[in-house]
């Protein structure tokens, strides 16, 4: 067994290297742009750690980890004239049969039609949608390895001319010991498209993770680290961190004493990353950001989040996130 494992993971890895390395320039860049509160919070650091309902898009095999549903929104004003929105989902279909992922995504931009002189003449819109719908599923007898893959849809619009792509995702999970999880995934894995006048190449992402998640009860600290690589960009490295407090009786108690009043609020995150390759000082690459928790059923909760992303002179980027997330592995634990 560990043999096989071996092979396929040298395999895998080759046949990764081998697409990264194609000829020609990237199209799809809105492809780059990372998605969900929680992990663009974490420095982008999460192919290691995709345990919640964004793993189809960071690390398909994350389905295969994930015992919960999951379904979130995100909305992005990205410098100023980009706004980017998307929606993920993962349905769990059962310990031995692993779950479901879907995400759609849509990002709007806005330009200026000049003449030959450079006067402004009017405005238009620019746009990309996609659609991703992933599958992935933990194997062995202590779910040790996961496996996972994704196929996208892509439209993209400008002005009056569009193009479709059709792209895929593959990853693997590795979870030797309780706490460390290691995570490969090659994404945006697919054939050229002629847009207009040009032939564009997919950004195809190579990404290896290592994470450190220690739980205590329902709470949890993470470590999350990842290498990222793109055929016409430097590798860039991520660092992430992540404290995850759910303690309804605490939180209640908390609120009484502070606000006077009890309040569903069950739980709190707290996120910190870097990425590299950013090339102006200050907090350029930093990232932070928070979740509240609300209690709003029996086991289902509500997420609330937003994190703010620094591109140094270049201003920042902000996200704010809502999600629903059921566990019903907490309603057996009471049982």
């Amino acid at each position: 067994m560990n043999m096989k494992i071996i092979l396929f993971s040298i395999s895998f890895i080759t046949l990764c290297f081998s697409q990264i390395w194609q000829p020609g320039a990237t199209g799809y860049t809105f492809l780059k742009l990372g998605v969900g509160v929680r992990p663009v919070a974490m420095g982008n650091a999460f192919t290691a750690l995709s345990d919640d309902g964004t793993a189809v898009f960071w690390n398909p095999a994350g389905l295969g980890v994930i015992n919960n549903y999951h379904i979130s929104g995100m909305a992005m004003s990205h410098l100023g004239f980009i706004q980017y929105y998307n929606l993920t989902s993962s349905i769990f279909l059962g310990k031995k049969v692993g779950s479901l992922g879907i995400g759609i995504c849509y990002l709007t931009a806005t330009d200026t039609r000049r003449d030959e002189a450079g006067n402004e003449l009017d405005q238009f819109r620019n746009s990309d949608m996609l659609l991703n719908c992933g599958y992935g599923k933990a194997i062995g007898k202590k779910k040790q390895i996961a496996f996972g893959g994704s196929g996208k849809i892509v439209r993209s619009q400008l002005e009056e001319k569009s193009a479709w792509g059709f792209l895929g995702d593959f990853g693997v999970i590795l979870h030797p010991v309780k706490v460390i999880y290691l995570g490969t995934t090659i994404k945006n894995f697919g054939m050229p498209r002629r847009f207009i006048n040009k032939w564009e190449y997919p950004p195809v992402n190579f990404r290896q993770g290592l994470a450190i998640k220690i739980p205590f009860a329902q709470n949890h600290w993470a470590l999350s680290l990842d290498y990222s690589l793109y055929p016409d960009y430097i590798p860039t490295f991520s660092i992430g961190s992540e404290i995850h407090i759910r303690e309804p009786k605490l939180m209640q108690t908390a609120t009484k004493v502070i606000f006077g009043q009890e309040s569903s609020l069950s739980g709190f995150s707290l996120m910190v990353g870097y990425q590299t390759g950013y090339q102006d000082l200050g907090w350029s690459g930093f990232s932070f950001g928070f979740s509240l928790e609300i209690m709003i059923g029996s086991a289902l909760f509500l997420d609330i989040g937003a994190v703010g992303l620094s591109y140094g002179y270049l201003g920042y980027s902000e996200r704010i996130g809502i999600g629903l997330n059921y566990s019903p592995e907490l309603n057996k634990a009471k049982k």
